[in-house]
C-alpha cells in the first residue's frame, strides 16, 4: 500500500513541477526577454483576459509560478518528512490551484 502512495505521488508531483516550470519559462519569455512576437495580444482569437497586455500577462505568469513553486516545496518538504496526509492535502491544492488555471484562462 505505501508503494500505491509514492507511485501515484511522485508522478503528480512531477506534473504539478512541470506546470510549474511551463509558468516561469512564459514570464521569464514575455517579462524578462520582452520576447512578445507570436503573441496575439488584445481581444484576438478569444483570448483569456490578461493576454490584453504583455505585462499584464507576464504578471499572471509569475503569480502562477510563485503559487505553484510554494505548494510544490511544501510538497517536497512532506514528502521528505513522510508525512502522507499532509502531502495529499498540498497535492489537492495543486490540483485546486491547476483547475483554477484552467477556469481562469477561460474568462475573455
Amino acid at each position: 500500500m505505501k508503494n500505491l502512495f509514492w507511485f501515484i505521488t511522485i508522478p503528480a508531483s512531477m506534473f504539478f513541477a512541470l506546470i510549474d516550470f511551463i509558468s516561469m519559462r512564459e514570464w521569464v519569455i514575455v517579462g524578462i526577454n520582452n520576447d512578445t512576437e507570436g503573441y496575439p495580444w488584445g481581444p484576438v482569437n478569444e483570448n483569456p483576459w490578461y493576454y490584453a497586455t504583455p505585462e499584464l500577462y507576464s504578471s499572471v505568469m509569475l503569480t502562477y509560478f510563485i503559487l505553484m513553486t510554494v505548494l510544490l516545496s511544501f510538497i517536497i518538504w512532506f514528502m521528505a518528512r513522510r508525512e502522507k496526509k499532509k502531502t495529499i492535502y498540498v497535492l489537492l491544492a495543486c490540483s485546486l490551484l491547476f483547475v483554477a488555471m484552467g477556469i481562469n484562462g477561460t474568462i475573455q
